[in-house]
């Protein structure tokens, strides 16, 4: 190498070096400096990827709520959360039993909630606890109220609301409770918490309990609902299975009823004045036709004081003893006059006298075949308001309108025996009535097919007609 080639070399060391040669000389000889750079890079990538996407949510229960700011977001609304809830229920907030969590997650382009959102959230979710007065019933806890003494207060106007309010004075000898009521000081939630009046409802009304009823004979779903004091709508809303109106016998239908939560058991005196009733005395008048009456003084009734020791379950009256009675005024009897002057047939053609007659007078159309049709009774004569009298004692079985008969009342004598009056202006008795021999049932009238006022009577033994001038007295 000449001189000249080495000053060259010098002032350019790399001026002999292939591309390949001058590429590994300056890498090794500035490895450090790359390898240093590069992680630099990497870390940076890496800090601006976990602080882009990182957010914090806030769990109650292990259930996510809301993407908050952080703890320290959650704590300061629920201490403004605290004192509006404090100031809104008159209360102090002992905390709350919702377990609260907080969970970094990589949620993308999600912002925390503002507080005023926050506060929404956390109203609704937090379960807030406060020192209270718990009623226990049979050692369950069963009511929640904000202090001891409202708890007794509640209880006393339980009492209360089951003593008989009666007309007279009223003395309490004993109320209690059949079951175990204790009151004892804890820890409730606020939700739970009661005022005396909802209190006092709940143990009155008591809470709705499911029960069933097994269909019987007779059964429908609209007799079921009212017996239970339900609707039939409301009692297909807890038998969904029933797609309709009919039962089955066996059938188990769900009902829902409320009992009390308590029962209260009260012993009272009370003197209250009552009516005493008046008797009826009959009396006989040959003036009167057998059947009609008239009265002839109107009763009047008494009163008395009397004192009852009365226990009472509830609403429910268990026992009443008479303890003591006095007279203040004595009743007055109402006397009513009874016929006592016997009807008789203008016709001495008459049967074996099992029948008495029904009315007085002429006989216009006898039984047997008049013209084209069968006439099935006797036509007595009459005008129209005239008594008409049962013939025989018996039952009413019908007493209405009927046809070519007009109003018209049938009585069932026994043995296969009903007599029928028809015709009728006026029905004195209603079906099922039981009536004497004389008795007046009814009025001669001109109702249904008929030329003019009479009485159109029959007698028919077993359904069948007969000629009532066999039956008749003489």
């Amino acid at each position: 190498m000449n001189k000249q080639n080495k000053l060259d070399r010098i002032k350019n060391p790399y001026v002999n070096f292939n591309c390949s040669q001058l590429f590994r000389y300056k890498f090794f000889r500035y490895k450090k400096a790359c390898i240093g750079a590069i992680l630099i890079l990497f870390a940076a990538a890496g800090v601006l990827c976990f602080t882009g996407d990182n957010t914090t949510v806030l769990l109650a229960n292990d259930t996510p709520l809301a993407v908050v700011a952080g703890p320290d977001q959650v704590q300061t609304v629920l201490k403004t959360l605290k004192k509006d809830l404090e100031q809104q229920n008159g209360i102090a907030l002992t905390g709350y039993a919702t377990n609260l969590s907080y969970e970094n997650q990589k949620i993308k382009d999600q912002k925390p909630v503002d507080d005023e959102k926050l506060a929404a959230v956390l109203k609704d979710n937090i379960e807030w606890q406060v020192d209270c007065a718990i009623i226990y019933i049979n050692g369950k806890p069963a009511l929640y109220l904000s202090s001891t003494e409202e708890a007794q207060k509640t209880l006393e106007n339980v009492k209360a609301a089951y003593i008989p309010q009666d007309s007279g004075q009223v003395t309490v000898e004993n109320v209690s409770f059949t079951e175990e009521v204790n009151i004892s000081k804890g820890s409730g939630l606020l939700k739970d918490l009661q005022t005396p009046e909802a209190a006092i409802e709940a143990i009155l009304k008591g809470l709705n309990k499911t029960v069933q009823h097994n269909v019987v004979k007779g059964d429908t779903l609209w007799t079921i609902a009212r017996a239970n004091n339900m609707t039939v709508e409301a009692l297909k809303q807890i038998n969904t299975e029933q797609k309709d109106d009919r039962l089955k016998l066996g059938q188990k239908l769900n009902l829902v009823k409320s009992e009390p939560l308590l029962t209260v058991m009260a012993t009272i005196t009370t003197t209250q004045e009552e009516k005493i009733a008046y008797s009826t005395v009959y009396e006989s008048d040959s003036n009167l036709w057998r059947g009609q009456q008239t009265v002839k003084q109107e009763g009047t009734y008494g009163s008395r004081q009397v004192s009852y020791r009365i226990t009472v379950a509830n609403d429910k009256e268990i026992s009443r003893e008479t303890l003591a009675e006095k007279i203040l005024t004595e009743p007055v009897s109402k006397i009513v006059k009874r016929g006592a002057k016997a009807m008789i047939a203008s016709r001495s053609d008459a049967g074996n006298g099992i029948l008495g007659w029904p009315i007085r007078n002429r006989i216009n159309s006898g039984y047997g075949q008049r013209n084209r049709e069968m006439h099935t009774g006797i036509d007595i004569d009459g005008n129209t308001g005239d008594p008409i009298c049962a013939a025989e004692n018996g039952t009413v079985i019908f007493a209405g309108r009927q046809g070519n008969y007009g109003n018209m009342i049938i009585i069932d004598h026994g043995n296969g025996m009903t007599t029928r009056y028809a015709h009728l202006n006026t029905m004195g008795v209603p079906v099922g009535q039981t009536v004497v021999r004389a008795q007046v049932i009814g009025t001669v009238g001109t109702t249904g097919r008929s030329t003019g006022s009479h009485l159109h009577f029959e007698v028919r033994i077993n359904g069948a007609p007969k000629n009532p001038l066999q039956y008749l007295e003489r």
